[in-house]
């Protein structure tokens, strides 16, 4: 098993910069190590990171599979609900809530980026009482 800790990831991701020569360079010099190592597999550790995939698969080349732990974690917990009954049956169509602990608006804006123009409606947490 090789494991590589990847500081600056985060950074570019909250700064909305997925792609470019800055986060190219940076992917090259962190993921070297790995992709010495010959793995095979890549698990995309950090809920960050899928944003990068594109980048990391470039360095890493095409015979590495990446796993998202984020859609990994997705499947469980279909999987479970599914155990328990909690499914949506047929086509009904579920909501989304976000909330943010910290800068709404900030939250917002880089959320909107990454994931859609459904984050407008964010609130704030905790809510209200």
């Amino acid at each position: 098993m090789t494991s590589a800790a990847c500081p600056g990831f985060v950074e570019f991701v909250e700064r909305g910069q997925t792609t470019g020569d800055e986060v190219m360079v940076l992917a090259e010099r962190l993921l070297a190590p790995v992709r010495s190592a010959g793995v095979d597999t890549l698990l995309l550790g950090c809920t960050h990171y899928p944003f990068l995939a594109r980048t990391i698969a470039d360095v890493m080349g095409p015979d590495v599979v990446l796993v998202s732990s984020a859609d990994e974690t997705a499947f469980a917990a279909r999987d479970r609900l599914g155990e328990l009954g909690l499914l949506r049956e047929g086509s009904a169509v579920g909501r989304h809530r976000f909330l943010s602990s910290g800068d709404v608006d900030v939250f917002r804006e880089l959320g909107s980026m990454l994931l859609g123009s459904e984050l407008d409606a964010t609130s704030r947490w905790p809510l209200p009482t």
